[in-house]
């Protein structure tokens, strides 16, 4: 069975090719749906709608979506700069906006973050690295720092924020070199540390995050427009708080590094800066309390949960009611993959669950995979042999792991079709092989880059109640 999907505009470059099986009704229908609420997910993060949802030019005068209202005659001058996976396509939304009342601008981005055109005539863009910080990441800033100096209270600063931001702006500290800020990265990821704690390393060896950024804006103006991809939303962790208050040490910093016993291990320049800063003689990053904070705004324009929210309207207007189970889902994917397919069993008919956030994947095998597939993977184990359940999972950054997927989406027949063609989904499963698993039975979901990243969506669709042999 065919059935047709048309979206005004369709993130999911394989949609059609993942309603072309000859599968019940029941669950190909489930399977439209899930398709069109991971698109609605993704719109609503994109970057130029979000934008153009919280930024509004009326004759004079400036409004944004938290309330605030600003007239242009207050600013001498109009900045815009920031960095980040979205970056390029809020400068572009926001020069749509602001047009020419933009005095100048730079902002950057990852290279692998420009998969389309780019049109800017007020904004300079930058290309920078990602995951790691580059030499171009570091002069890139350093021309942004260039272009704020000396401003003014007749000024106005508008940051522009997303996933990314945290390796694509940055100026280290005296003395430590790319070089060191490269070993500390790859020393703390190979520990497993949390993003919380490489964050809290990054902000005290940094001249940007830990609001150091508003600090140099200041005395301008500062309003940042924020794409969220960190669970909870704190706006200290995202793209490492550039003109967000930090909550976090010298001591915090020192203690994370003894958590994981890497002292010695750490660059000579760093172990100095560290024992600097707990004698006072490099600032710590700035404190809520500071009162540069009185003149910045940070305003969340995009995030996980706005994209949950929207896809759960999306749902109840089609009539399938909706729940959001979590906006801060995390864990082991394939664990949390089974815990969700139980959840089917309890769910009313026609009905829709919703569920975001970003789990981790315990590589154990040499397989190729993301969390995204390796979730699906495992949750079809649990549904295999119902019709009319299907559960989508992807990445709304449009990358799952080191492969061209964004996810995936499995239902009743997905084991079923791995088997006929040889295929043990144990086998596959332990070696963390969910990719080419999900390959061969036709459940991948291909977008590309989306230009954004509100971490990922969970979609659960079910049609029908009773489970029936296959």
């Amino acid at each position: 069975m065919v059935i047709k999907i048309h979206f005004k505009h369709s993130f999911i470059k394989n949609h059609q090719s993942l309603l072309e099986a000859d599968f019940d009704p029941l669950t190909i229908e489930a399977r439209k749906m899930a398709l069109e609420l991971l698109n609605e997910g993704i719109r609503a993060a994109d970057p130029k709608k979000a934008i153009y949802s919280s930024v509004k030019l009326d004759e004079n005068e400036i409004r944004f979506n938290n309330g605030s209202k600003y007239l242009l005659n207050d600013f001498k001058r109009i900045f815009v700069i920031g960095a980040g996976k979205a970056a390029a396509k809020m400068a572009e939304a926001v020069e749509e906006v602001l047009g020419q009342h933009i005095h100048k601008g730079m902002i950057n981005t990852p290279e692998s973050s420009m998969k389309q055109k780019i049109s800017l005539n007020y904004i300079t863009l930058n290309i920078t690295g990602h995951p790691l910080v580059t030499q171009e990441t570091i002069s890139s800033t350093k021309k942004i720092l260039d272009l704020i100096k000396g401003l003014s209270t007749n000024d106005l600063v508008i940051c522009l924020i997303s996933g990314g931001g945290s390796a694509s702006l940055e100026v280290p500290v005296e003395n430590v070199s790319l070089d060191d800020l490269s070993k500390v990265f790859n020393l703390l990821t190979d520990v497993g540390a949390s993003i919380h704690e490489l964050n809290t390393i990054r902000k005290h060896i940094s001249k940007v995050k830990g609001g150091k950024l508003a600090q140099l804006i200041y005395p301008a103006k500062v309003i940042s427009l924020i794409i969220s991809d960190v669970i909870g939303d704190t706006l200290d962790t995202i793209a490492s708080g550039p003109t967000a208050p930090d909550f976090t040490t010298w001591q915090n910093t020192e203690q994370i590094i003894k958590k994981y016993n890497l002292m010695n291990k750490l660059p000579d320049s760093i172990q100095q800066a560290i024992k600097r800063g707990l004698k006072k003689e490099i600032n710590d990053t700035l404190k809520p309390e500071n009162p540069i904070f009185d003149n910045v705004e940070n305003i969340i324009i995009a995030s996980n949960i706005k994209s949950c929210n929207a896809m759960r309207e999306y749902a109840n207007q089609k009539l399938y009611p909706s729940s959001i189970i979590s906006t801060q889902i995390s864990g082991e994917a394939r664990v949390v993959g089974r815990e969700l397919a139980e959840k089917t069993k309890s769910i009313d008919n026609n009905s829709v669950l919703l569920a975001g956030g970003e789990t981790t994947v315990t590589i154990q095998g040499k397989g190729l995979g993301g969390r995204n597939q390796e979730l699906a993977l495992a949750a079809s184990q649990v549904i295999s042999g119902t019709k009319g359940i299907v559960i989508a999972s992807i990445g709304s950054d449009g990358v799952d792991g080191p492969t061209e997927a964004a996810g995936a989406l499995v239902d009743g027949y997905t084991v079923l079709a791995g088997s006929k063609i040889g295929l043990d989904i144990e086998d596959f499963l332990e070696n963390n092989d969910s990719f080419n698993y999900l390959k061969q039975t036709n459940n991948l979901i291909i977008t590309g880059s989306t230009s954004t990243n509100v971490m990922d969506f969970i979609v659960i669709v079910k049609t029908m109640k009773k489970k029936a042999n296959l």
